[in-house]
């Protein structure tokens, strides 16, 4: 049995047992410690608890998508193609990734969320506004407003929440995965540009 374990293991042993994962209360840290190859009280170095090692999964998972909608983003030249690139990228992620969807967004993790995990969350959203607001820059010739994007872009994640939710709960109006791929990425891609048009109108 390993004796030497780092906390990137933990995290990514974790990320990858909850990728699909439908119920995060299915895994716990004998299940995590198993498949790294040390005991289960190893862990307890890191985590005191399952709850406090999810919290800092929650933060890798959001830290992984901004990893892969830089690469994405990177092949696109068209500023309009990079925007319906970056609602795409969530859809994708969320799709292909259903067990950190549950985990990032529907599940409850439990406890108080940690001071910690806000600060990392609030940085991420700051740079996928940023993101948002260099594409729009070249889209629409002219920058929009931080706060009013940040509200919009908002707005429009709570909308892909809800449609892949419903999707994997089965109260899906689309039953092919494609159709709702090419709706939703169309819809996210329409209502953020109406909203912003308004604003820097």
């Amino acid at each position: 049995m390993k004796k030497n374990i780092t906390k990137e293991q933990i995290i990514a042993t974790a990320l990858d047992l909850t990728k699909t994962n439908q119920d995060i209360r299915s895994i716990n840290l004998r299940e995590i410690a198993r498949t790294i190859g040390c005991a289960h009280t190893n862990l307890y170095n890191y985590y005191p608890s399952l709850i406090d090692l999810l919290w800092d999964v929650h933060v890798a998972i959001q830290e992984y998508f901004i990893v892969d909608l830089s690469s994405r983003l990177a092949k696109v030249q068209e500023s309009e193609l990079k925007l319906h690139c970056f609602f795409e990228t969530f859809i994708d992620v969320y799709l292909t990734h259903v067990g950190w969807f549950r985990l990032a967004w529907v599940d409850y993790i439990g406890a108080d969320r940690p001071e910690s995990n806000k600060i990392a969350t609030d940085k991420i959203v700051d740079e996928l506004v940023d993101i948002l607001i260099n594409i729009c820059l070249d889209l629409f010739r002219s920058k929009p407003d931080k706060e009013k994007t940040k509200c919009i872009f908002h707005n429009v994640h709570c909308y892909i929440i809800g449609e892949i939710s419903n999707f994997i709960n089965g109260r899906r109006i689309h039953q092919d995965e494609e159709a709702l791929r090419q709706y939703v990425s169309m819809t996210s891609t329409s209502i953020f540009k109406l909203c912003l048009e308004d604003e820097i109108k």
